[in-house]
């Protein structure tokens, strides 16, 4: 039977255990904005607020609703649904990343070597939100970037799996013009990056999960049926009303019952 619920209560989860990698020297706040079309065709703009959390051995890079602990009901909340951004966890001294997201019916989680971006660093400047910003270009994973970064700010670091220049990332977009991250501010906030195990979640190679989550939703049935992939519907469907938007939940995940054509991030 069908019920309805706050969506506080669904987002609630249980840390099991902490493993401190790092403190930041500050935190970075960037949007990301990616450019699709809904259920029936119509251009849309999704926009999230990321927080990357620096320090000199760790970067975390989560949603800002994660980020603040804020679960109330808001369109952002519908976006980050809608926008298959994970959480990313890198351990710059043992070059690791850990990636966390979720494809219902599951959560997944991700180990990898963090990537080597043959960056080609180009003398051009621009100015971005008061930041003196130059240009650089790569491929990550199947996608080709254009990156503008700072030296004012001395880090490597950059949103999502976004890094290795020789200054902050100030701004990246991918040459279809679909993914944009840009930074808005930073602060100088003391913050633990850990390293927080979740027995619920499934491991995978970053290929596997690519692979398998491209397939399942790189699929025009998928705007306008998100769990069409799934064979068996749990007998136990939540549904929730906020913004006015209806939403299944089932096995603590939270699914929109209409989504927006799928625009990956990683094609391999």
């Amino acid at each position: 039977m069908k019920r309805y619920v706050t969506i506080i209560a669904l987002l609630l989860s249980i840390e099991v255990q902490a493993e401190i990698l790092d403190s930041t020297q500050f935190v970075a706040f960037y949007r990301y904005i990616l450019q699709t079309q809904d259920d029936i065709g119509q251009d849309v703009s999704d926009s999230i607020r990321l927080a990357l959390l620096v320090g000199t051995r760790a970067t975390e890079c989560t949603t800002v609703l994660d980020y603040e602990r804020d679960a109330s009901p808001c369109q952002e909340m519908t976006n980050v649904f809608l926008t298959h951004i994970p959480f990313v966890l890198t351990n710059i001294e043992k070059s690791k990343v850990i990636s966390r997201e979720t494809l219902y019916p599951y959560r997944y989680e991700t180990h990898e070597t963090v990537a080597d971006v043959d960056w080609k660093l180009i003398n051009d400047t621009l100015m971005i939100n008061g930041f003196r910003c130059l240009r650089a270009t790569g491929k990550l994973y199947g996608k080709q970037w254009t990156v503008w970064y700072t030296k004012d700010i001395c880090s490597s670091a950059g949103p999502w799996k976004l890094r290795g220049l020789p200054g902050l990332v100030v701004k990246a977009i991918d040459a279809e013009d679909v993914h944009c991250f840009e930074l808005y501010e930073t602060r100088k906030e003391r913050k633990f990056i850990s390293y927080i195990e979740q027995p619920d979640y499934k491991e995978l190679s970053r290929k596997k999960f690519v692979k398998l989550k491209n397939k399942a939703l790189d699929n025009p049935r998928y705007a306008k049926e998100p769990t069409y992939y799934v064979e068996k519907q749990p007998d136990d469907v939540v549904e929730i009303d906020y913004d006015g938007v209806l939403y299944y939940v089932a096995n603590h995940i939270i699914i929109p019952q209409k989504a927006h054509v799928y625009q990956p991030l990683e094609l391999e």
